[in-house]
C-alpha cells in the first residue's frame, strides 16, 4: 500500500537516500485519465506479407500465429501510438567469464527443454550472441538492411497524462522471443541511444558483476535466458507465445458506492490457506468457508506450495502482488544493482524476470510520487510470465543471502515452456499464451506519513490512522482500489476476452497490511468486500484464496491477529524470529528497522515477529471466520454500515476491543 510520503506496501528495506526524495509532500495520483480510443496499427512488410495487426472485426480474419514467419513482428499497442528505440550494441555477447562471476558453475536442465538441452555458462553465452547478431525480432524484414537493436514499446497518446509509456486502460504485446531479446541487450551491457529505460537503470553494465549479492537483477535476466536458449517455441528464430502487459485505471470514481449497495457478499467465493500459521495442515477457519486446492496449498510439505511458490499447479490463479503505485517498489534507490531484499513486490518481481523486464522497461519517467519509480504504474496485469526460480513464497524462509544472494539460485526447473499454452485472440490476430502465473500488481492507497511515526502499535492493529473509513486514505478508498484491479470490465476489451482464458482465481496474501502496516482485520473486510463488488463482472465464479501467514515477509505475525482466540495465541507462537530485519544481509523480513523513514522502528525486542506474551491483548475472541458467517447473507451496503460504525468507535480508543470483536458484539 502507500502512504503519502509515497512508499508502498511492498517497500524496500534499506533505502538510505528516501529523506532527499521529499515524497513526505506527495500525495496519491487521483487526476482522472481520459480513456484512449484504440487505433489501428498497420505494420509494414514486404510486397507478399499481410498486415498482420489490425483490431478484431476489421473486416478480416485474424491471422493464424503458427502461420508467421520467424522474421515476422507480433509487437502491438493498442492505441497505436509507438516508439522505435535504439540500442548501440557494443557488446554482442554476455560473456562466460562475466556469467561465471554472476552465476558460478551454472548447469540448468529445464524439463521441457527443446531435445533435453543442458544450460551452462558457454551454452547461454552463445545463445546471447546468436540473439544479439540476428535480425532483431521486432523487425518485420522486407528488403532493407536487418535491424539490430532495434526494439519498439507503446508511446501513449499525444497529450495524455501519463509518466511510464503505457495509457491507463491500454495494453502491449510482446512475443517471448522479443522478451528475451530485450534481456540479452541489457545483460550483455548494451544501451539504447534514443531511450533511458527504468530497466537499464536497474541494471547498469557491468557496474553490478563483482558482488554476488548487487548483481541479483542481471542474474534473475540469465535465468529467463537460460530458459529461452532451450524453449522449444522459439526453435529457429520462432518468436514463440506472447505476453501481454495491460493497464486498468486508478479512478476511483469509476468503482460502485459501497452506501446503500445491495450486492450479495455471498456472491464471491471465498476460499482460506493457512500457511504455516501455527496450525496442522490447512484446517478450515470457518465450516462456511473451502479450502484452497491442494494445488496451491500445501504448508505442510517439504516444498511448501502458496501462490506465489513455483511449485503451485493451479493454472490462472492470478499472483496478487502487493506494489507502490508502480511494480517494483523502491529498488532503484540505490542507483542500480540489487538483490533479492525488500518486501514481497521486490522479490516476486526478481523470481519473475519477464515481470522485471516489461515494467521498468516501459519506463522512462520517474512516477509522479518519486524519481525511484522508473517502473509500470498500476494496476497493471503482465500475462504469460512465469516463475522462473523458486524458493520463494510469502514467509521468504528459502530463498535470500543462502541461495539467490550467493550466486546459486533455485531454478524452476518444471517453468512451462510448451505445457500451460492456451490460444488466444489479441488485437486481431490468433496466438497463444502461458497460463500458469498471471501476474496482478496493485497498490493499497491509504495510511498516509503517521503510520511511520508510530508503528509499533499499528503492527498491533492498534494505530488510529487505521481506523479512518472515508477519505483520501480510508477503508472505502481501499475497496475501490481492489475493485478496480479485480472487476473485469475495468480493463480494455481485448483484455478482458483474454483475462476469461487465462485466470481462474485470485490468489493474495495480506495486501494492505504488510509494508505500510495497515490493520489486517481491516483489509481481510476489504478483500472480501472488493471481489463481492467485481464478482458479477466476471459473469461466473470468480474464487479469492486467501492465504493466512504467521511469518509473512512483510510486517510478520500481524495477519495472526485475523483469527479468533486460540488460533491467533498458535499463530503467534509459530512466528519464526529467525532472519529478523537488521541482522545484514540476512533480509528475510522487511523494513521495520529504524530508518530515517521510520522514525518509530517495527521491532520488538529487535526482534520482527509480535511477542506471543501479548496474545491475551491482542487477539480478540472472534476471528474472521466468525464475521463470515455472520455476514455471508448480507450485502455490501450492510457490511460497510457495520464496519463503519465499529471502526468510527474504535477510532479514538484502539485498545479498547478488536474490530471484529466490535462488529459482533451488536450484530
Amino acid at each position: 500500500m502507500e502512504a503519502p510520503s509515497g512508499l508502498g506496501e511492498g517497500e524496500r528495506c534499506t533505502l538510505l537516500e528516501l529523506q532527499q526524495t521529499g515524497r513526505s509532500q506527495e500525495a496519491p495520483i487521483r487526476s482522472h485519465r481520459r480513456l484512449v480510443v484504440a487505433l489501428v496499427l498497420g505494420v509494414l512488410g514486404s510486397a507478399l506479407a499481410l498486415l498482420l495487426w489490425r483490431p478484431p472485426g476489421a473486416g478480416r480474419e485474424a491471422k493464424d500465429f503458427t502461420q508467421l514467419e520467424a522474421t515476422d513482428t507480433v509487437w502491438y499497442s493498442s492505441n497505436g501510438h509507438s516508439k522505435d528505440v535504439y540500442f548501440n550494441i557494443d557488446h554482442d555477447r554476455v560473456p562466460v567469464q562475466v556469467i561465471d562471476e554472476i552465476w558460478p558453475n551454472l548447469q540448468v536442465s529445464f524439463r521441457e527443454a527443446l531435445d533435453g538441452g543442458v544450460v551452462t555458462a558457454q551454452s547461454l553465452s552463445d545463445y546471447t550472441a546468436q540473439l544479439l547478431t540476428s535480425r532483431s525480432p521486432f523487425d518485420l524484414g522486407g528488403n532493407g538492411a536487418p535491424k539490430q537493436g532495434y526494439v519498439q514499446v507503446p508511446a501513449g497518446a499525444p497529450g495524455a497524462s501519463h509518466s511510464d509509456m503505457l495509457d491507463w486502460h491500454q495494453y502491449a504485446v510482446y512475443s517471448r522471443r522479443q522478451v528475451c531479446y530485450i534481456a540479452a541487450l541489457v545483460a550483455a551491457g548494451n544501451q539504447a541511444s534514443n531511450y533511458d529505460s527504468g530497466l537499464s537503470r536497474l541494471i547498469p553494465p557491468t557496474k553490478c558483476d563483482s558482488d554476488l549479492y548487487q548483481a541479483g537483477f542481471k542474474r534473475a535476466l540469465l535465468g529467463l535466458l537460460a530458459a529461452c536458449s532451450v524453449d522449444p517455441t522459439l526453435k529457429d528464430g520462432a518468436q514463440g507465445p506472447v505476453l501481454v502487459v495491460a493497464k486498468s485505471t486508478d479512478d476511483l470514481t469509476k468503482a460502485p458506492s459501497l452506501l446503500d449497495s445491495d450486492v450479495p457478499l455471498s456472491a464471491a467465493p471465498l476460499r482460506t490457506c493457512r500457511f504455516r500459521d501455527g496450525s496442522d495442515g490447512n484446517p478450515p477457519i470457518s465450516d462456511s468457508i473451502s479450502a484452497t486446492p491442494e494445488a496451491a496449498c500445501q504448508p505442510t510439505s517439504s516444498t511448501p506450495v502458496d501462490f506465489m511458490r513455483a511449485g503451485n499447479s493451479m493454472k490462472g490463479q492470478v499472483i496478487v502482488d502487493i506494489t507502490a503505485a508502480w511494480i517494483g517498489g523502491y529498488i532503484l534507490a540505490h542507483k542500480g544493482c540489487g538483490s533479492i531484499d525488500g518486501g514481497q513486490d521486490e522479490r516476486l518481481m526478481t523470481t519473475m524476470p519477464e515481470v522485471m523486464i516489461l515494467s521498468f522497461f516501459l519506463s522512462e519517467k520517474a512516477s509522479p510520487l518519486a524519481s525511484e519509480g522508473r517502473s509500470l504504474l498500476v494496476p497493471a496485469y503482465i500475462l504469460g510470465a512465469r516463475r522462473i526460480f523458486g524458493g520463494l513464497d510469502g514467509t521468504s524462509r528459502d530463498i535470500g543471502p543462502e541461495n539467490f544472494n550467493q550466486g546459486k539460485p533455485d531454478v524452476n526447473l518444471d517453468v512451462p515452456l510448451t505445457s500451460d499454452l492456451v490460444d488466444i485472440e489479441v488485437g486481431g490476430m490468433k496466438t497463444n499464451i502461458g497460463k500458469t502465473s498471471p501476474f496482478l500488481g496493485f497498490q493499497s492507497i491509504n495510511q498516509e506519513a503517521g503510520l511511520a511515526q508510530d508503528v509499533p502499535p499499528a503492527r498491533k492493529n492498534q494505530n488510529p490512522i487505521q481506523f479512518e473509513t472515508t477519505g483520501e486514505y480510508g477503508f472505502e478508498a481501499q475497496v475501490k482500489a481492489w475493485y478496480n484491479a479485480v472487476a473485469l470490465d475495468a480493463w480494455h476489451p481485448d483484455v478482458q476476452a483474454v483475462l476469461k482464458k487465462t485466470v481462474q482465481a485470485i490468489g493474495s496474501g495480506p495486501w494492505g497490511s504488510g509494508v505500510w502496516w495497515g490493520n489486517s482485520q481491516i483489509f481481510a473486510l476489504v478483500a472480501w468486500i472488493g471481489q463481492a463488488l467485481a464478482q458479477s463482472s466476471w459473469g461466473r465464479d470468480m474464487p479469492l484464496d486467501y492465504y493466512i501467514y504467521s511469518s509473512f515477509t512483510e510486517n510478520p505475525s500481524n495477519q495472526c491477529l485475523v483469527h479468533s482466540k486460540a488460533a491467533c495465541s498458535a499463530c503467534l507462537a509459530a512466528c519464526d524470529n529467525s532472519g529478523y530485519a537488521g541482522s545484514g544481509n540476512n533480509q528475510r523480513y522487511c523494513c521495520m528497522e529504524p530508518e530515517p523513514w521510520i522514525p518509530s522502528a517495527g521491532l520488538f525486542d529487535g526482534k520482527a515477529c509480535l511477542p506471543s506474551e501479548l496474545a491475551p491483548t491482542l487477539c480478540g475472541v472472534h476471528g474472521f471466520g466468525e464475521v463470515y458467517d455472520a455476514f455471508r447473507e448480507s450485502t455490501v451496503g450492510e457490511l460497510w454500515d457495520k464496519v463503519k460504525t465499529a471502526a468510527d468507535a474504535l477510532h479514538d480508543n484502539p485498545e479498547e476491543a478488536t474490530l471484529f470483536d466490535k462488529m459482533l458484539a451488536t450484530h
